[in-house]
This record gives structure tokens, sequence and C-alpha cells, in this order.
């Protein structure tokens, strides 16, 4: 009774002011008042919007939980037993490929064409065991496609929705297809809502052709992309070949490019949030064994509009040399990292380190386990950040 005499607005104001999910989900055991306070996806909104869901594990073949005693790994635990290989998806001649995790849905992929095609696409929540088959994504010609990237995007910014109130915002979504041919970079896009709901369309990257001008149609056609990262709005992916970092305003769908530093050459990319809405880059670098590896920090500075930024190194972490690292990707303030030992034999018996991931949390710089799984391929999982099934309402 104590608790209902206090008005609803107040209660969820108290509410949204803890620190942690796991706070959270202590409250909702103390009576039935708060209970419906926080089961209320209104409220779960709010909360999500002011706490950035946290890194939980790994999406592979089977999921890999954080493990005590990450700061994760409680959070994680809830997660057992979950479906997130979308089993409940209608069965197909081919596999169905996860491609992408975002925001509580997982898009799944039948590739065609040894990969070079998408035919069939389904978005799913795997919590609660629903999805939605898209229509086809507009098809080219295979042989001229050089990459294709299909992935989710944040649902804010459709035109004519407001995301924050409209009472169908926690089902919006956006889903989206980079394809690179021989002379053309086209997105094909799909909203779940807006004046395009429930179709595709397509927009081309002008200037493209003048980004690779004076490359030889041998390095065009392997002018990988990298690794693809998204930070204040933007999608980006490093192209190491010619050393431009591609950007894609998810607000505007608009492309632009900035220049890489030029020692990039044997290093390993990651991009992430800055303060200041500015972007942040992570490099590590490849050495030889009898060397120190060391993971260095940047930050793309601009003075103005009409400057295309600088990089500025701004800190340098020294890592282990027992290891070998590659980075698996940035989520829930998190650079996770996996670590192999480099040469085990030189290792007295039972003094081997293990191996597994590490967390880099990118507000202390610190370093943290993360998990001590042998099996995971860190070239093949996708990062899970997310809350609790409990602080999870439907998206589909």
């Amino acid at each position: 009774e104590a608790q209902a005499s206090l008005p609803n607005h107040l209660t969820e104001d108290i509410l949204l002011r803890l620190p942690t999910a796991a706070d959270l989900a202590s409250a909702s055991m103390a009576g039935h008042y708060l209970r419906l306070i926080i089961a209320d996806h209104s409220f779960l909104r709010r909360f999500r919007a002011l706490h950035p869901p946290p890194l939980l594990g790994i999406l592979s073949d089977p999921f890999f939980p954080a493990q005590p005693p990450h700061p994760s790994a409680a959070a994680a635990r809830t997660l057992t037993g979950t479906d997130f290989s979308c089993s409940f998806l209608p069965s197909r001649e081919q596999r169905w490929r996860r491609c992408d995790f975002r925001d509580g849905r997982a898009l799944l992929c039948i590739d065609t064409d040894g990969g070079a095609m998408v035919r069939d696409v389904a978005v799913c929540d795997p919590l609660h065991r629903r999805y939605l088959l898209l229509p086809p994504v507009p098809q080219g010609l295979p042989d001229l496609v050089h990459h294709l990237d299909p992935f989710l995007a944040p649902a804010g910014g459709d035109e004519g929705a407001d995301t924050d109130t409209a009472a169908g915002a926690p089902f919006r979504f956006k889903v989206m297809c980079l394809a690179q041919y021989h002379t053309r970079l086209v997105l094909h896009i799909y909203s779940s809502s807006g004046p395009h709901a429930g179709q595709w369309r397509t927009v081309t990257f002008d200037g493209w052709a003048a980004l690779l001008a004076g490359v030889s149609d041998h390095a065009r056609s392997s002018a990988a992309f990298g690794k693809r990262y998204y930070a204040h709005g933007c999608f980006c992916w490093a192209i190491c070949a010619i050393n431009k970092l591609l950007l894609l305003d998810t607000a505007t769908t608009e492309f632009s490019s900035v220049n890489l530093p030029p020692d990039l050459m044997n290093h390993q990319v990651a991009f992430v949030e800055a303060s200041q809405g500015r972007l942040g880059m992570f490099a590590l670098s490849q050495v030889p064994t009898h060397l120190v590896p060391r993971l260095r920090y940047s930050i793309l500075v601009s003075t103005g509009d009409d400057d295309p930024g600088r990089w500025q190194k701004k800190k340098v972490v020294t890592l282990s040399h027992d290891y070998c690292y590659q980075i698996i990707g940035v989520a829930g303030g998190y650079l996770l990292l996996y670590l192999v030992t480099d040469n085990p034999d030189s290792f007295p018996p039972g003094k081997v380190p293990d191996p597994g991931c590490f967390s880099l949390n990118l507000r202390t710089m610190e370093l943290e386990r993360f998990s001590r799984n042998r099996d995971i391929l860190p070239l093949q999982g996708q990062l899970y950040s997310g809350f609790p099934p409990y602080l999870s309402p439907p998206t589909i």
C-alpha cells in the first residue's frame, strides 16, 4: 500500500535512475505494484533508451555467454535455452544464414550463387520466437557483384513517423543490403514503417567511381570491405586497399568517405563512438612474436564542415606478448578480443595461458576476462548486446 500511494510517474522516475538491468530486476521482485510498472512496454522503452544494452555473449553455434566474473555474466545466464538459430523459420532447400543481430532482432538470409546474391530474407525475434519474411531483395547480375552485405539498421529516422511516441515504435525495424559492383555501390533499404513501408528502395553512391579513380581493375575487384561498425548514427567500413573509410549516414542514407591513417598495413581496425559525437578507431598491430603487441586508440578530429578531419592518437594499450589477438567486434560499451597462445610449446607443462575472450571497457580502457571457451570462432560470430528476457518485450 505504501508503494501504491506514490504516483506512478514518480515511481517510474525512481526506477529509471537504477544503474543496471540487474537492479531493475531486483526491484521487480519487491512487489506486484512495481512489477506492473516495470513490465509496461512504454517504461521498458524509456529504461532501454537511458541504459544501453550490455554485451551478453557471442552469437555463434552455439551461443557463448559472458562468464563470471564478468559483470554481464548474470544477465547472460538468463538466455540459456534461447533458440538463436531461429529453427522456427520455414524450412528451405538451403540453410538459413544469420547475417546480423540488432535491437533484439536477428536477420537471416538464404544466399544463392555462392553468396553473391540474397534470395530469402527473414527478420526474427529469437526470445519470443516470432519472424517476418521480407520481399526478395532487388537482384542484379551475380557475376558482377564483388561484395554483398545484408544488415539491420536502427529504425529511427523513418519519414512521417514519431519514433519515440508512436504506438508501433517497438516493432519498427529497417534492413539494408550493401552491394558493390564493378563501377557502382548500391544500397537496398527495407523499412517496416514510413512512406516506403513493406518495400525495398535503392540508393546509389554517386561518388563510388571517383573514390576508385586510378585504381586498377584487379585492385578494384579486391577492394575488400572490412568488418561493419556502427557509431553515432553512421555505419562504417574500412577499405584498406584504397586507404579509405566509407561512411553511411542512416538518417539521410548518404555516403561519404574519410582518409585512414597511412600506417594501417598489417593492422586490424575497429570503430567506436568517441565523446562529443566523434568517431574513434582502435588499431591492433600484427607483430612478430618477439615484439609487444599494442592496441592504439585514435579519434577523428575535424575543425569544421569543410575539414575532412585527421586522426589524433589518444592512447596506446600494451597487450601481453603471450597471445595472438583477433578483434571480434564492438557492442555494449566493449571491444571484444579473442586471444590464443601463439607458441604453447614455449611454456612449461601446466603453465600455458588459457585461450578465450577478453573485453576492453571503452570507458575505462581496462581489460577483463569475458569467456574461457576454446571453441569460439572469432571471424564467424556476431556480438549479442541486449537485456534479459524479462526486460525484452516482443520486437516483431
